[in-house]
């Protein structure tokens, strides 16, 4: 895993209901002793940004098959068999059992985006960004505003790049990340 996070350091800090862990049983062909799913059954990942896909019937995450058009994207042989387990703004996520890697299918099809070595750096972007959401000292004086939006941006700069340091990924190529960030700056998630 790419970033240490403790399940005790994120509910700490969001609630015990502010963490998602899958139940067991749920990540379909993902080896329960792999370190994707050791972080996904025992850590979690923070719930807001990230959404937990809708189990199936089975109590099974779907997989790629089961819920994207694959038809509508450019996307790489052999991902009908990854487990869609979330969504992040505009963007389903699936996790390629075989590598560890969380890909991005965009609601506008297009290529399929890879977006966290694994799931490690999900869960730590995630984390980060609630964390600042909570937590950033907000100035009590309307004169001010424009001042806290400055310091948001930088702080939402440092995040980016401590995780770009571990895992350029999520802030590569046609990944979502990047929007998601500006839209924080710009106060919309505040």
């Amino acid at each position: 895993m790419l970033f240490e996070l403790t399940r005790e350091e994120m509910t700490a800090s969001l609630g015990d209901q502010g963490v998602f862990v899958a139940p067991p049983g749920s990540l379909g062909n993902l080896p329960d002793n792999s370190p994707a799913a050791q972080m996904l059954l025992s850590v979690g990942i923070p719930a807001g940004v990230f959404q937990p896909q809708k189990r199936m019937d089975s109590g099974q995450f779907p997989f790629v098959r089961d819920k994207i058009e694959l038809s509508e994207y450019e996307a790489p042989p052999g991902c009908e068999d990854w487990v869609v387990f979330g969504w992040i703004p505009q963007t389903h996520l699936a996790l390629d059992p075989k590598t560890g890697k969380v890909h991005g299918f965009s609601e506008n099809g297009g290529p399929v985006q890879g977006l966290h070595t694994d799931v490690s750096s999900l869960a730590y972007l995630v984390f980060s960004l609630h964390r600042l959401l909570k937590e950033f000292p907000w100035s009590d004086n309307e004169e001010d505003e424009e001042e806290d939006f400055e310091r948001l941006a930088e702080a939402l700069q440092d995040i980016r790049e401590s995780v770009e340091e571990r895992d350029p990924l999520p802030f590569s190529g046609d990944s979502v990340w990047p929007a998601v960030l500006d839209d924080m700056a710009a106060g919309m998630w505040s």
